[in-house]
């Protein structure tokens, strides 16, 4: 694999990673808004009913930017954080470390770049959390629950190969091949810079959908 080529704007991405959280939410709050646009259209044609249609339209396009738009895409030279309103493009060979945790979080330095459309829920943080601290607990000098203990952690681990665990693994494995190809190339060029774009499209509809609503409420 030729992870030394091509970029976000000129190729085709090698994974998209899709978001862990709030799509059910996300989906069944822009589904809504449409139906209650779709029956304005066609049954209020009052003020009430045209603040009622932007009003939705505004919730719509706002659903969407904090639910369903952060997610992560990997090209074959940089990962591509997709966020509400701004879209980050960190080359793998910047990147020093990847964590898991609420977000998904690429580390740049002592930069911390997050992507929250992906990562593990609360609840299971905090039951990994009370886990390790009961093991710890317990454990003591008990050298039998040890082995216990040991052998009980590599059977979650075992079973929490999550989605959040494949995006993890992926990622690093990018990382991966992109420093081996480095070395194999013995390339000593300076290490491309984070950059960043604003997601235009969004902004825009944001701006308008809600201009638009606030007018409405002064007819």
């Amino acid at each position: 694999m030729d992870v030394g080529s091509g970029t976000a704007g000129d190729e085709e991405p090698l994974e998209r990673f899709k978001p862990t959280s709030g799509q059910l939410v996300g989906w069944s709050g822009v589904v809504v808004a449409v139906l209650i646009i779709v029956y304005v259209a066609f049954q209020d044609h009052t003020v009430l009913g045209l603040r009622l249609a932007l009003g939705a339209a505004f919730a719509a396009v706002l659903i969407w930017v904090t639910q369903l738009r952060p997610r992560a895409t990997a090209y074959r030279r940089e990962l591509l954080l997709h966020g509400s309103l701004k879209d980050t493009f960190v080359p793998y060979l910047a990147i020093n470390e990847v964590t898991m945790g609420q977000t998904l979080n690429v580390w740049v330095g002592s930069r911390r770049l997050v992507c929250v459309g992906i990562g593990r829920s609360i609840g299971f943080e905090m039951r990994q959390r009370v886990r390790s601290h009961g093991q710890g607990a317990q454990m003591g000098g008990n050298r039998s629950y040890q082995f216990a203990g040991r052998a009980e952690t590599t059977e979650v681990r075992e079973h929490s190969m999550s989605y959040q665990v494949f995006v993890l693994n992926r990622i690093n494995d990018l990382l991966a091949a992109a420093r081996s190809e480095q070395q194999r190339r013995d390339d000593r060029q300076p290490v491309p810079a984070v950059r960043s774009r604003y997601a235009v499209p969004e902004i825009v509809a944001l701006a308008v959908t809600g201009a638009a609503f606030v007018a409405s409420c002064f007819l």
